[in-house]
């Protein structure tokens, strides 16, 4: 029991720092429908949310049983248990219950947190914790409750739920955009990029923002050492990293460039190309134009420094709208810049032509 104990607590430190979901739910299909309003707010408010219905293709084929109490025993920062009578008599909200009970027994902090439709009790849930009361509570309103729950703290690892800003930007470049597509593509690159170390993100975030754009959508290519003096890695070691990342799906070559009457020696150039290995998104191949549009789409919620911090801890929270109504202030007073996502979307349209379902071929 002890050691079990001491597991739990170190996977949970460990968790903290980059859990996929910010909320995970919890709810009976008889009360879909109010949930259903707070997850379509939650996620328009940028918050990872755990919802069945947004992981039809993630759930498709797993172990439900081993898979979800995953989900809600590490995957979340916290657990909105929507208690019921209907919640009560179901076999996979117990399991789901259990689950999220385990994580907080081992816990020194709330992770589950109530939402009451009924006077409904629920083994383990205490008569004197703290809980929302749905009847009372619009679904809007649940959902801001949350986000202020949440707080505003840095985020690692992090990708909008909704990334419109990446959608808008890769229209206007390529004239359209496969929107289920790209988030695909978009979390996997993501993935791929949780993967690397803090030596090769470093060499990854500099070719994409200082490299030349000629080669997409094929690829980004770079003078060697240019990116050595950005980087403060040696030529050699920068090919030794980018050599090594091809299990990551990045595809590298270098080539030297012809002399130049005007200049003495050859340049030595670095191309690399991302590729989308996982076949369920449906790009299946060369994807290095999604990796340079969520590295390089414009970040206005940042000054230069911050927005390189951000992108080396994988906090792409300036590709969406969404995230930015929260995340833009004014410099010289520090107060929130209202309604800034809304200005973005207007000057930025998506045209229903932009955003077709045909499929991206290579």
């Amino acid at each position: 029991m002890a050691a079990k104990k001491s597991t739990l607590r170190t996977r949970a430190r460990r968790a903290r720092a980059s859990y996929r979901y910010d909320v995970c739910l919890s709810f009976a299909g008889e009360d879909r429908r109010y949930v259903g309003l707070v997850a379509d707010a939650l996620r328009r408010a940028g918050i990872r949310v755990f919802y069945d219905r947004y992981e039809h293709v993630a759930l498709w084929g797993k172990d439900l049983y081993t898979h979800l109490n995953d989900v809600y025993t590490k995957a979340a920062r916290y657990c909105v248990l929507f208690v019921s009578k209907h919640y009560a008599r179901k076999v996979w909200t117990n399991h789901e219950r259990s689950a999220a009970q385990e994580r907080a027994l081992f816990e020194n902090r709330e992770y589950i947190l109530p939402a009451r439709f009924d006077e409904t009790k629920l083994p383990g849930v205490r008569s004197t914790t703290g809980y929302v009361d749905v009847a009372k509570t619009k679904p809007a309103e649940l959902a801001r409750m949350i986000a202020r729950k949440l707080g505003t703290p840095k985020r690692s690892a992090y990708l909008p739920p909704e990334p419109d800003l990446l959608f808008r930007s890769y229209a206007e470049q390529y004239g359209e955009a496969n929107l289920e597509q790209l988030r695909d593509s978009a979390n996997h690159f993501l993935e791929s990029l949780r993967r690397t170390n803090s030596e090769e993100r470093d060499a990854i975030i500099h070719l994409f923002a200082h490299g030349c754009p000629a080669g997409l959508p094929e690829n980004m290519h770079i003078n060697t050492d240019l990116l050595a003096r950005l980087t403060g890695a040696s030529e050699r070691r920068l090919l030794e990293l980018f050599e090594g990342l091809r299990s990551l799906g990045f595809y590298t070559y270098s080539y030297k460039r012809g002399r130049d009457r005007r200049h003495v020696g050859e340049d030595n150039i670095i191309a690399v190309e991302w590729h989308d290995m996982n076949t369920s998104s449906g790009v299946n191949g060369n994807a290095t134009d999604i990796a340079e549009q969520m590295l390089n789409t414009q970040d206005f919620a940042h000054c230069e420094d911050c927005a390189l911090a951000a992108l080396r801890r994988l906090d792409f929270s300036h590709l969406s709208t969404y995230s930015l109504n929260a995340d833009v202030r004014d410099a010289r007073t520090g107060g929130q810049i209202p309604n800034v996502g809304a200005e973005l979307r207007k000057l930025h349209p998506l045209r229903s032509d932009q955003t077709g379902p045909r499929r991206r071929t290579r």
